[in-house]
């Protein structure tokens, strides 16, 4: 059976087209696109690309042309996000990042340097609980304490009244940052060790937070089987990345997951050219990094029902490639999982497929709770940006993308044929 499904997808035609894809992740890693979160309408924007290209390519639109709206309450920060040490400004996102949801606040506030133990011995802790921190900030070396700091004595202290305004937390890794639906319990700010000393004594700030329920969309549309036209195979991936903190920096997110989305779209261009036996359905999620809110929807409400969809294949993270790929959930389907290795040996594609449990790591993760067979894709490699602002479309490689691409059409091909 394999060697037959070998001479099958041996004689495709019009696969992958990494220009494209290419081309579509710079696109949705523009500074137009406003790193496709809640701040310049990045998200509609991207969504609306999506659109067009699914009518591009011909897709049968599902909900409202494509769209499936929904909504959800989110902390954003289009205004002043400004930091000062001594007098001397910080840049979001390269010197600085604020903790998620982090509330407003404005002033100027005085420095005070923790140790572990401060916070570990008991002695000196209740002296620090019983001081007036008023009109402070709480300085903690991030990689010196990590392992021995007790967060909810540092927690205790920041909420005793009168408390501490705020923690900055010194480390020397990339600054990551994240989205929230709801406000942190106080200011929380992560600056690179080697912009602040242990002899700076002020900080002034500026941070303009704001809330709302913001809405948005899944996109969605399908191309009809000609064999199985009730049998769906469906390709996902999320388009939603952070947005901007402040007006100036930008989390582009190439590799999460523009890189994902234009494979996606890219499959939508090679099937609506080779019209497969199973209909295959093809959903742009929103909301997949405040907490996988446009899959949940979609498995709440779904567009097409959940016991025709044969096998679901979510993409994100699919930048890279050179040390393979990992497949989410290969011990909960491990008779897919074993097919799935077969296509890689027959088309030697990648060095390894390597495999993984059930984890609620991306937008597959709902599906399968809802008996949908369903893997979490992505691939392997050496490129470390994530959550920050150096994941940039002029940063990646796509070093593996033709075989990868060429791997899950085969491993989708070989569904259909069973």
């Amino acid at each position: 059976m394999l060697v037959l499904f070998y001479l099958f997808t041996s004689n495709r035609v019009n696969a992958q087209n990494i220009s494209y894809a290419k081309s579509l992740i710079k696109t949705l890693c523009s500074d137009e696109l406003s790193g496709r979160g809640y701040v310049n309408d990045g998200d509609h924007l991207a969504a609306e690309l999506i659109r067009k290209e699914f009518a591009r390519h011909k897709l049968i639109p599902l909900g409202e042309n494509y769209f499936q709206p929904l909504g959800f309450p989110v902390i954003y920060y289009p205004g002043s996000v400004d930091i000062d040490i001594d007098g001397s400004g910080l840049i979001a996102g390269t010197d600085f990042i604020l903790n998620a949801g982090c509330p407003a606040i404005k002033g100027a506030f005085k420095l005070l340097y923790l140790d572990s133990a401060s916070i570990d011995n008991n002695t000196l802790y209740k002296k620090l609980e019983s001081r007036n921190l008023k009109g402070y900030f709480l300085v903690v070396d991030e990689l010196k304490n990590k392992k021995c700091i007790h967060e909810d004595r540092l927690k205790a202290v920041m909420q005793n009244s009168p408390g501490a305004k705020g923690l900055i937390y010194l480390n020397m890794e990339t600054l990551t940052w994240s989205v929230s639906l709801e406000w942190a319990l106080f200011p929380v700010i992560y600056v690179k060790k080697n912009i602040l000393t242990q002899h700076a004594i002020k900080l002034n700030c500026n941070i303009e937070a704001f809330h709302k329920v913001h809405g948005t969309q899944n996109v969605t549309g399908y191309i009809k089987g000609s064999v199985q036209p009730d049998s769906f195979i469906v390709i996902t991936a999320h388009y939603d990345h952070l947005g901007m903190l402040g007006k100036d920096a930008i989390f582009p997110g190439a590799n999460d997951n523009a890189s994902g989305v234009a494979m996606m779209i890219d499959m939508a261009r090679h099937f609506s050219l080779n019209r497969p036996k199973y209909s295959i359905l093809f959903i742009a999620f929103a909301g997949e990094e405040i907490g996988l809110i446009g899959s949940f929807y979609f498995v709440e409400h779904p567009l097409v029902a959940l016991k025709k969809m044969c096998l679901l294949l979510n993409l994100d993270l699919m930048a890279t490639g050179d040390k393979g790929l990992t497949a989410v959930n290969a011990t909960e389907f491990p008779e897919l999982f074993e097919n799935l290795k077969a296509c890689n040996s027959i088309g030697n594609y990648l060095p390894v497929i390597n495999p993984r449990g059930k984890a609620m790591n991306s937008d597959h993760y709902y599906f399968s709770e809802a008996g949908v067979p369903a893997f979490f894709f992505y691939l392997m490699g050496e490129y470390h940006q994530y959550h920050d602002v150096g994941d940039k479309a002029n940063a990646i490689s796509l070093s593996r993308y033709n075989e990868a691409f060429q791997l899950i059409v085969d491993f989708a091909n070989m569904r259909m044929e069973q």
